[in-house]
């Protein structure tokens, strides 16, 4: 899972139109504890996080098809967890391009559960194609898992890979609107982690 894409059931098969893209982001390596004794919220990146999320933002950008995935569609819009060090991950991965990514930042996305998630998800506007959420483990992993068929391949990729930091699952979701997304309704298109 270095670098490359550790592939989901639909290895380089293009995809239909009605797909939506779902990428779910684990922030960067951060700092064990915060400086100047702040709180768990406000760790900061080290440098091998600032390095990873930044090479990923140039391969999320730069490369054709992103990541090397056919048919994917790049993010329109980004949610985030208002914590330090997602909010520089998300900075760094998103800030490379010429088109500035939406992003929404939301203290309740810190500590949240994959409901919590998953609500913010439903509301994302339907003009969107493909959206990105970065946030923090065990939700993220745990999304991912909720989100893929019960019993399904899928699944037992993601729990050989594992999901480290800034690690991406890039999802299908099965569904005609955000509003819909639900448990189990995607599939796995590639898991990626550093390095980049």
């Amino acid at each position: 899972m270095r670098g490359d894409a550790v592939m989901g059931h639909d290895e380089g098969m293009e995809q239909p139109q009605d797909v939506r893209h779902l990428w779910i982001l684990r922030h960067a390596k951060a700092a064990p504890e915060a400086t100047w004794g702040g709180k768990d919220r406000d760790r900061t990146l080290t440098e091998r996080g600032r390095r990873d999320a930044s090479a990923l933002g140039q391969r999320l950008t730069t490369e054709d098809p992103p990541l090397g995935l056919v048919g994917l569609a790049r993010p329109e819009v980004a949610i985030c967890s208002s914590a330090v060090r997602t909010v520089e991950t998300a900075e760094l991965v998103l800030g490379v391009g010429e088109e500035q990514i939406p992003l929404d930042i939301f203290q309740s996305l810190y500590q949240a559960d994959p409901d919590t998630v998953l609500t913010y998800l439903r509301e994302i506007d339907e003009h969107a194609r493909s959206a990105i959420v970065i946030g923090h483990n065990p939700t993220m992993y745990n999304l991912v898992w909720d989100l893929l068929a019960e019993r399904s391949t899928d699944r037992d990729t993601l729990a050989a890979a594992g999901f480290p930091t800034c690690g991406v699952a890039v999802l299908a979701l099965r569904v005609g609107a955000w509003e819909d997304v639900a448990e189990g309704c995607a599939t796995l298109e590639g898991l990626f982690a550093p390095p980049y």
